[in-house]
């Protein structure tokens, strides 16, 4: 074997089990839009390159037909790209949103690593529910002492707010009304002169349904923010689109 027929029997193999990965990451680990906002892009980028520069590049330098020790290189390269790319998995896995956290007036995606799961009043709420992110209400307290501690915490002393503090934490469902109330219509999008049209258009068609059915409130991610589109009449999110909720309106210029 040459070493030309080498790196590309190496390029292939490596390849082939970065595509698998990117699959995993880009479809179950952060489905649609939480891939945009999850600030994973650049991390996936650099676990590719590296994973291409050690697997078939130090595999072809080493190389030499008949060479003392070759196989053992060989292998000491390959275990060597697999925890690289076991670590770059990794660290991918860490910021996957488990939770899509509605509170007051807005989503917020927020991974397991950031809250702290013991707090969680109903343990059913720290179960993965499939491949999108678990769906929480995160409810401002009624009691008028615990509302001042917690301006108090999040004002003054900068702490987490509800929104990744479990011990306010609630089922999804019990959150719909406020939701409803907070929401704004989609079609507020489709305004000629307002370039997050084109983007709205097109998750419109995709689906062939139309704005009228559907509300957003602002979502905001690790590295990024974008729209959860909530179906009015239902109040559950339907999709995450990486738009800007906060450019301002045409009309509000």
């Amino acid at each position: 074997m040459t070493r030309s027929q080498l790196f590309q029997i190496r390029f292939a193999a490596t390849a082939g089990v970065l595509i698998l990965a990117f699959v995993v990451v880009r479809y179950l680990w952060f489905p649609g839009d939480y891939f945009a906002i999850s600030g994973v892009t650049k991390l996936l980028l650099v676990l590719v390159a590296v994973n291409l520069v050690v697997g078939p590049a130090l595999s072809t330098l080493v190389y030499k037909p008949g060479k003392w020790g070759l196989r053992f290189d060989l292998v000491v390269i390959a275990c060597i790209e697999l925890a690289i790319l076991g670590w770059g998995m990794h660290e991918i896995y860490e910021r996957r949103p488990d939770f899509a956290v509605f509170s007051v007036d807005r989503f917020e995606a927020v991974t397991r690593s950031e809250v702290d799961i013991s707090q969680l009043q109903d343990s059913r709420l720290a179960t993965w529910p499939g491949y999108t992110p678990r769906l929480i209400y995160a409810a401002l307290p009624t009691d008028p002492e615990v509302m001042n501690q917690l301006i108090e915490d999040t004002v003054f002393l900068g702490r987490k707010d509800i929104d990744r503090r479990p011990e306010f934490w609630q089922p999804y469902a019990n959150g719909i009304t406020k939701l409803k109330a907070a929401a704004m219509p989609l079609a507020r999008f489709l305004t000629p002169d307002d370039s997050r049209a084109g983007p709205v258009r097109r998750w419109l068609n995709r689906r062939d349904v139309h704005a009228k059915d559907f509300v957003y409130l602002p979502m905001r991610g690790r590295d990024g923010e974008a729209i959860a589109i909530i179906h009015a009449d239902i109040g559950y999110p339907v999709d995450v689109l990486a738009v800007d909720p906060w450019q301002p309106f045409p009309e509000e210029s």
